[in-house]
């Protein structure tokens, strides 16, 4: 996958309910993000990868993060 540059327009925390994060899986957000040219996708990215490189919305980000 070439890297696209892209723009948080929005991030979900993923509902885990009261069992909480599954055993070996890290917590994951849904991310909407806008390429520069078409629609807007939802990604999913680890909780802790968008806190290393200091993501919120309205940043924009280089795709794949990892």
């Amino acid at each position: 996958m070439e890297p696209t540059k892209m723009r948080i327009l929005r991030i979900l925390e993923e509902d885990y309910g009261c069992e909480g994060v599954p055993d070996g899986e890290e917590p994951m957000c849904r991310v909407l993000a806008q390429p520069p040219e078409g629609e807007p996708v939802w990604l999913r990215i680890a909780d802790r990868v968008l806190t290393e490189h200091g993501l919120d919305e309205g940043d924009t980000f280089t795709h794949p993060l990892v």
